[in-house]
C-alpha cells in the first residue's frame, strides 16, 4: 500500500540533488569576416539581415585552418538580441572540409558539425558551444567548446 508512494518519493528526492554541469573541452577559436550585409528589414519577429561570411581563420589544439564561405540569416529582436542562424565551412590545414551550423541567442551559440573526414569524424556526434561577439575590427570572434566528454 505504501510501496508506490515511497518509490515516487525516493525518485523525486534524487532530482533534488545538485546536478553536475557538463564538462567543456576547448576546440578552437574562430574569427569570421563578413561582406556587406543584405538588409531584409523589419519582419514580424524582428530585424532580419543576410550576412555573407566571406572568410576568416580558426585555430585550436586539434583544428586549424581557414573559414570558407557561408551565410548567417540572423534575426535581431526588439530587445537588440541577435540570434544567429548560420551555415559555413571550415577548411583544415590538412584539407578536410567541415560544415558548421550555428544557432542561438548571442553571445551563446550552439554548434553542430558535419564532415566526411575520418580524422574529424568525432565532430559529427558532438554538440559545440560558442561564446563571443564582435571584435575591434568588426569581425566576429568566437571561442568554441565541446559539451561533454
Amino acid at each position: 500500500m505504501f510501496a508506490l508512494p515511497l518509490a515516487l518519493l525516493a525518485f523525486a528526492a534524487t532530482g533534488l540533488a545538485d546536478p553536475t554541469p557538463p564538462a567543456l573541452t576547448y576546440l578552437y577559436s574562430v574569427n569570421l569576416t563578413f561582406a556587406a550585409p543584405v538588409e531584409i528589414g523589419s519582419v514580424p519577429t524582428g530585424n532580419r539581415a543576410i550576412l555573407t561570411i566571406a572568410g576568416g581563420a580558426f585555430s585550436g589544439p586539434k583544428l586549424n585552418g581557414k573559414v570558407g564561405s557561408g551565410l548567417d540569416w540572423g534575426l535581431t529582436d526588439a530587445k537588440g538580441v541577435f540570434s544567429p542562424d548560420a551555415l559555413y565551412t571550415l577548411h583544415t590545414n590538412d584539407n578536410a572540409t567541415i560544415l558548421v551550423s550555428e544557432k542561438g541567442h548571442a553571445p551563446h551559440v550552439q554548434i553542430l558539425f558535419e564532415t566526411a573526414s575520418t580524422k574529424y569524424a568525432y565532430l559529427n556526434t558532438i554538440v559545440g558551444y560558442a561564446t563571443g561577439g564582435p571584435n575591434a575590427a568588426g569581425d566576429i570572434a568566437l571561442d568554441v567548446w565541446q559539451i561533454g566528454a
